[in-house]
Parts: structure tokens; sequence; C-alpha cells
């Protein structure tokens, strides 16, 4: 290879390498694990990434297998924009329904990010984070989103700062679409009512703002959009009251379902309850 010609596959790599670490790796990755003879491979694999301080990952990871199992597990982990390398690990449990003879497999994932026009990719490697013995084989997977995905939001005001605090992810609730559209959000304060206050969030458009919560229900309706698989519910502390942190029983009725998530929120960290839609 003469000089010229390596010195364009030189700049045209380094371009690259700009070119991918400008890219925005929050939001909503699909994929799945490469087949295995020794383990269940899931029918669909999400993860979700959200980057704080440009460095670090947040968010969830969700396993769909048949007959409507599942794993929902918190993630946390790392981009190094130079390398194109995230790194991020299953740390602790949402929610786990398997067969009775499965078991859950927490892990860690180290990928790759790749672009082919308009698509990011991320390839890799998992492998169980346990200590015991006998762990879950690793496996190859890959996942993928699109890198101009944007979502209509209607409804939606100025971002702000306590928007970009982390989201924690307390809840997950499952939700079909005949039921999006009638969604009961009943608050209370879970405790001693202390002059707690909150502002309530659904995928950043402000339903209430610094409302206090007592022993009586604050009460409102939400709607899912059938467009977004993932809708997520935001409790946003605006006072601590007098013992904090902000903490909040939130009442979710659906039809003939109902659930009881005991929320709490600081001024570093909003509680997130997310909604998935059934397919």
């Amino acid at each position: 290879m003469n000089i010229a010609s390596r010195s364009f596959f030189v700049t045209l790599f380094s371009i690259l390498q700009l070119f991918l670490s400008a890219q925005d790796i929050s939001g909503v990755w699909v994929g799945n694990y490469k087949p295995s003879f020794f383990t269940a491979t899931p029918e669909k694999l999400v993860i979700e990434i959200s980057i704080y301080n440009d460095s670090l990952i947040t968010g969830a990871s969700h396993l769909y297998y048949k007959h409507q199992q599942y794993e929902h597990y918190k993630i946390y982990g790392a981009y190094k924009k130079q390398e194109s390398i995230i790194y991020f690990s299953e740390d602790s449990t949402i929610a786990v329904k398997l067969g009775p003879m499965d078991e859950n497999c927490p892990g860690r994932y180290t990928m790759k990010l790749t672009s082919t026009g308009n698509l990011l990719e991320m390839t890799g490697k998992w492998e169980d984070n346990s200590v015991s013995i006998f762990q879950c084989p690793p496996s190859g997977v890959w996942l993928e989103k699109k890198s101009n995905e944007k979502i209509k939001q209607t409804n939606s005001t100025p971002k702000d700062k306590r928007l970009e605090r982390i989201s924690d992810i307390q809840s997950l609730v499952e939700i079909s679409s005949i039921e999006k559209d009638s969604i009961l959000i009943e608050l209370y304060d879970n405790g001693i009512v202390d002059n707690d206050s909150a502002s309530i969030y659904l995928d950043d458009s402000l339903l209430l703002y610094k409302q206090f919560v007592s022993g009586k229900p604050v009460s409102l309706y939400v709607s899912l959009d059938k467009q977004r698989p993932i809708s997520k519910l935001k409790l946003v502390a605006e006072n601590l009251g007098s013992i904090p942190p902000c903490t909040v029983l939130m009442i979710i009725s659906i039809k003939k379902k109902r659930y009881e998530v005991n929320l709490s929120s600081n001024f570093n960290s909003n509680a997130v309850v997310e909604f998935f839609l059934k397919e």
C-alpha cells in the first residue's frame, strides 16, 4: 500500500471514529442472543439505555420468552466513546417470570458500536456475572436501533434539569392494547404525611406540577401512545418533606387489575414506573 492510500484510510478511519463517538446511544435497542444448545433463547431482547455525564449508563434489560415469560433487570455501566465500546451489567432484578425448571442468570455485556447508514448496531458478548461454580454459558449478543429514530411527543414541556436526573426504574407494569386508554393513577404519601411534593411526567410530558401528597388520593388518568412500546411515568421530587426522601404510594388501576407501587425519589434520581404495551 502506497503512502497516499495509507493516508486516505487513516483519514477515513479517523472520520468514522469521530462519527461513532458523536452518536447518541440513548434509547431503546432491540436484538437477541445467538442461539445456544445449552440455554433457552428469548424471542426478543430489549435494552433501554440512558446516558449521564456522557459516559455513565443506566437503564434496563428486558428478555421476552414464549408463554408470557420474561426477565427484567436494572443495568449499570459505561460508554467509552473513543473506542466505541459499551459495557453494562445487570446489577439488580426488577421482575422475573420463568418456568419451574428454569433459572435466571443476570449477566454482563461487552459491546462494540458500529453504524451502517442510519442503523446503529452493537455486537458483542454476554457472560454470567454470578460467582457460582455452575454458571450459565456465555453467548454472543446483538442489538440495533435507528440513529435518527424520533418518536413524536404531544403536550411536551421544555425539558428541564429535573428530568436529567438519573432515572431509577422501580416497577414494571404490562398493559394490553385495549387497556392503554383507561389507566387510573392515584398517589398517596407512603408513610407519615410530611409535606412531600412531586411532579409527574409521562415520557417527559408534564401531567402534575408540584403536587403535595397526603393521606387523600391525588388522581389522574393516563393514556399510552400505541407507537411507543415502552412508556415511562416519572415521579420527580420537588420537596422531600420533613423526612427525606420523597416517598409515594402509587396505585395503578386498569380494568380488573390493581397494582400498588412504593416509589422513592430525591434530588439526584427520579422514580420511574415503566409501562409495557403487550404485542
